[in-house]
């Protein structure tokens, strides 16, 4: 409730933007009788009482607010969407004015702004009940981006608010998510040398160039700007492919035929643009954890090793794609190995890179030399490793005991779209065939003539 002497005498009319137009700013006679008034969120109007009031209030305060200029003036203002009341009472507790208070969304505005920010987009903007509701086509995920950004800022309230009221259906025309294909092998020097996995130079394949961080950046002939540069001092930890005439799977495939690569997985990533995907192949080792204030009382925690890859992928104009990948490989290490009640508790050897690169659909960029030789000694002394996902049988090989290869990683995003109709399975093409063989078979039996009943069988 608000009372004159509560309320100070000046009007605040410093609401930037929103600031009442002419005809909202224009004074409104309200008698006794029950009425309606209509606002959009930010905007208000002035109200005349037929005479002095000495209380005004709201009934909701998230939906409007009243500020009092004087005992028959009022200036009602819209907070956010919804129906509330307003109160008038004079001296006597008789009501001066009883209104019904409509708070909507500027829709008219909103759509104004969307159609200069994003020409190319079909939105329909409309409002059910407390919130506003965006349908229609956009041509990419990141203009769709920009259109929620847009719309929120007609919506009061905290960045939870705003989600809360702001329903979106809106539909991307273009591909809104992102396939990665990686391939995590066990590469020889010798196809290091073939594939131009050099991590010290570079090494044209096709029309493309590999590159290392180590020394110099990794350059496109055709453009010469810099794609990848070395990160952190760090080296001989990354290196980027630009695709040209050569597809470096079909490498890497060929490759494998000749027992020169060893493929140790290949997972498929699926994510929408901008959200996160990870994957991890290894294990957990125990790890004993005393208790305070206990004697001899231990639990056992769980700590993950292996090889995992963490990437954000997001869908730019064009269809080009830009991806943050973070890869890392951890494996059981003595060095800094501890002892705890007569158990050796080993420690985690970590390597990881992280780096953001921009690419086409189809273009593959490899990631190695997270790996030292000091595994081969860690495999005596923790056989558990050579069991690891991946990593055992990295370490089990032969070429790779003897310093002869190395793990690289290879990532190859692409823009897809779902599908609508049921997926095909390898089997599908052999069930309708062994099932037109049955039918077919049946039908030819169906069809046969029924064989003669023998004479000495028929009794007459």
């Amino acid at each position: 409730m608000k009372t004159f002497a509560a309320l100070s005498a000046a009007l605040a009319l410093s609401f930037g933007a929103y600031a009442p137009t002419a005809a909202h700013a224009a004074s409104e006679v309200v008698g006794g009788a029950a009425s309606q008034l209509t606002l959009e969120v930010g905007k208000g109007r002035l109200i005349r009482l037929d005479r002095a009031a000495a209380t005004v209030f709201i009934a909701d305060p998230k939906v409007a607010d009243v500020q009092v200029k004087s005992p028959t003036l009022i200036y009602v203002i819209g907070k956010g969407s919804g129906a509330t009341s307003l109160f008038a009472i004079d001296a006597h507790e008789q009501m001066i004015a009883n209104l019904g208070v409509t708070v909507g969304f500027d829709e008219a505005r909103l759509r104004d702004v969307l159609k200069r920010q994003a020409p190319n987009s079909q939105v329909e903007v409309s409002s059910a009940n407390d919130s506003l509701v965006l349908t229609g086509k956009v041509a990419s995920a990141s203009e769709g981006a920009d259109i929620l950004r847009i719309a929120a800022q007609f919506v009061q309230g905290d960045e939870k608010d705003r989600a809360a009221h702001l329903i979106n259906r809106l539909t991307v025309e273009a591909p809104n998510q992102i396939n990665l294909r990686v391939r995590v092998a066990e590469v020889s020097h010798q196809a290091n040398e073939i594939l131009g996995f050099n991590w010290e130079s570079f090494a044209p394949i096709g029309q493309g160039v590999l590159g290392l961080v180590t020394g110099n950046p990794v350059f496109t002939q055709d453009t010469p700007r810099k794609i990848i540069g070395r990160q952190n001092g760090a080296n001989n930890l990354f290196a980027g492919y630009s695709k040209g005439a050569t597809d470096i799977n079909v490498l890497i495939d060929a490759l494998n035929q000749k027992g020169l690569v060893s493929i140790l997985a290949e997972p498929n990533l699926t994510a929408v643009s901008g959200e996160p995907a990870s994957f991890l192949a290894g294990g957990e080792y125990p790890i004993p954890v005393p208790q305070p204030g206990s004697q001899n009382q231990v639990t056992i925690e769980y700590k993950k090793y292996g090889v995992s890859l963490d990437f954000v992928a997001t869908i730019l104009d064009g269809g080009r794609i830009t991806l943050n990948v973070r890869p890392e490989v951890s494996q059981l290490s003595d060095a800094g190995a501890i002892t705890l009640n007569g158990i050796t508790v080993p420690a985690l050897t970590t390597r990881r890179a992280e780096t953001t690169v921009d690419l086409a659909s189809g273009q593959s960029f490899a990631i190695g030399g997270l790996l030292q030789n000091t595994v081969t000694q860690n495999v005596r002394k923790f056989p558990a490793l050579g069991d690891a996902p991946i990593l055992g049988a990295l370490f089990r090989s032969k070429q790779f005991q003897k310093n002869e290869s190395e793990l690289v990683i290879i990532v190859t995003p692409y823009l897809v779209k779902p599908v609508s109709q049921k997926l095909a399975t390898p089997t599908d093409l052999f069930k309708s065939t062994v099932q037109a063989a049955a039918v077919e078979t049946a039908a030819t039996v169906a069809a046969a003539p029924a064989p003669p009943i023998p004479a000495a069988k028929i009794k007459g």
